[in-house]
């Protein structure tokens, strides 16, 4: 991939001044960042941090691949702002030619979204590349209190904490420090046990703690739980089975780290998105929204069992970008297998996801023409699965008479009955899963108010004792 950029890398090397070396005082400087902050190096200094500066290019691949390495995301959490603030990371776009779009993927030269979900700051300045007389990107720089420097070959986070403590001075870092992790869950049916996630930002390994899950801001239950996760480590809880109220919110929060208060505060609580597959016909139409490297995206629809049983790319265009499916809308007309639950699975060659370009990315799936899955991605690495995300599962009815439960009027103008002789529950969901109505221990001839709702295509999923059913609702 990106054969251009890294021809264009490799000139710049050639063609740029010899950089500062290793031993060599850091050259002062004070800049604001892209959010307003300013930054003094010297302040820095004098405060005793040791800073640790990025100097990239937006275009530059290699520069994207230590970025998405996040090992400058992990240092910074542990030993930064919400840490033991011993460390300053900052990021600096060095090259003159390129402004805010580039950084926020929003060109085609850009190699992503370099703003997305980087926590310590970013400097959009030539004039620090100027003054470290940057021969390439990226470049690396520790600079130790005293003020000397010294040029880093792209470390890992454990490498970034060796050199600090051998040349600058040892680490302290914090303890029972945890970020819980925004997490998703889909389930087939309305039951399930979610699955949360966790990652240990102190220096002491975490061996137990104890989370809640809320609902609508609610502690619905709570959760202990035993780990043996190191720093840096990313773990996971499941929760006890529950049963998913898709029009609710849900969220996670810690309560204790190894039976101590979590270190930071405001890394506790986490969105937790838990959804339950939506209903599907057979025959779909499946869209892919490429983006600027359709050669390296690739896609699989794959069964409850792992199964691959529909699948897509890579498409046309030129390693260096472009070409004639690059950034746009590749269609697939797909049949599912009956009473079955499937799984979204995206993969990209290259390993830096669908990021690159100024169009949405993503895939999205279509019955009756109506999206009944919409997986929108940014950069996630190699491989990125949702799972669980649509259904075509109708399960048997024995002693539930499909003929003798019927929804009507259908179409409707917002009032419905449900005509049956057992007592039933309801749950009205739209095309994307989400409940909007649910109501138990209706009878015949009980009416059902949708009147607030959207015009459009809904699914009531109605269950009985024995079995469930699902009719497809028109509200006009």
């Amino acid at each position: 991939m990106k054969k251009s950029l890294l021809i264009l890398f490799v000139m710049l090397s050639a063609t740029m001044n010899a950089q500062l070396a290793s031993g060599t005082v850091a050259p002062n400087f004070t800049a604001t960042d892209i959010n307003g902050n300013v930054h003094s190096l010297s302040d820095y200094l004098a405060a005793g941090k040791t800073v640790i500066m990025d100097i990239s290019a937006t275009w530059c691949g290699p520069c994207w691949n230590y970025h998405n390495s996040h090992a400058l995301e992990d240092l910074y959490a542990s030993y930064g702002y919400g840490g033991s603030e011993e460390v300053v990371v900052l990021f600096v776009e060095g090259d003159g030619t390129t402004g805010i779009n580039d950084l926020n993927g929003l060109t085609a030269s850009s190699q992503g979204n370099w703003v997305l979900n980087t926590p310590y700051p970013i400097i959009d300045s030539a004039n620090i590349a100027s003054l470290y007389q940057i021969g390439y990107f990226p470049t690396v720089y520790r600079i130790c209190p005293n003020g000397i420097l010294t040029e880093l070959q792209q470390p890992t986070t454990a490498g970034f904490i060796s050199g600090i403590n051998s040349s600058c001075g040892t680490l302290v870092g914090t303890q029972n420090n945890i970020e819980m992790l925004a997490s998703e869950s889909g389930f087939c049916t309305n039951t399930g046990s979610p699955v949360v996630k966790f990652k240990n930002l102190g220096a002491n390994a975490v061996t137990s703690g104890t989370v809640n899950l809320k609902e609508n801001g609610n502690v619905i239950a709570t959760k202990n739980f035993t780990s043996s996760a190191a720093q840096f480590a990313t773990n996971s809880v499941t929760l006890d089975p529950m049963t998913i109220n898709s029009a609710a919110e849900y969220s996670v929060e810690v309560t204790n780290v190894n039976n101590a208060p979590n270190f930071n505060a405001g890394n506790s609580v986490a969105n937790l998105d838990l959804y339950v597959a939506a209903y599907s016909t057979a025959n779909v139409v499946v869209k892919v929204y490429t983006d600027n490297y359709p050669t390296e995206m690739t896609w699989k629809i794959k069964n409850s069992t792992g199964v691959t049983v529909a699948n897509g790319g890579p498409y046309l265009g030129s390693a260096n970008g472009g070409g004639v499916d690059a950034n746009t809308t590749k269609t697939k007309s797909v049949i599912l297998p009956a009473n079955e639950c499937f799984s979204i699975q995206l993969l990209d060659s290259y390993g830096d996801g669908w990021g690159s370009g100024s169009t949405p990315h993503g895939l999205e799936v279509f019955a009756n023409g109506v999206s009944i899955a919409n997986v929108a991605v940014e950069n996630f690495g190699t491989t990125y699965t949702k799972s669980n995300v649509m259904t075509t599962t109708v399960l048997a009815t024995e002693n539930f008479v499909v003929q003798k439960t019927t929804v009507f009027p259908n179409p409707t103008t917002g009032i419905i009955k449900i005509n049956t002789e057992n007592s039933v529950n309801v749950m009205i969901v739209d095309v994307l899963g989400k409940t909007v109505y649910a109501a138990n221990n209706i009878t015949k001839n009980s009416s059902i108010d949708l009147s607030n709702l959207q015009k459009g295509i809904y699914f009531a999923r109605i269950e009985g004792d024995n079995a469930t059913i699902t009719e497809k609702i028109m509200l006009k």
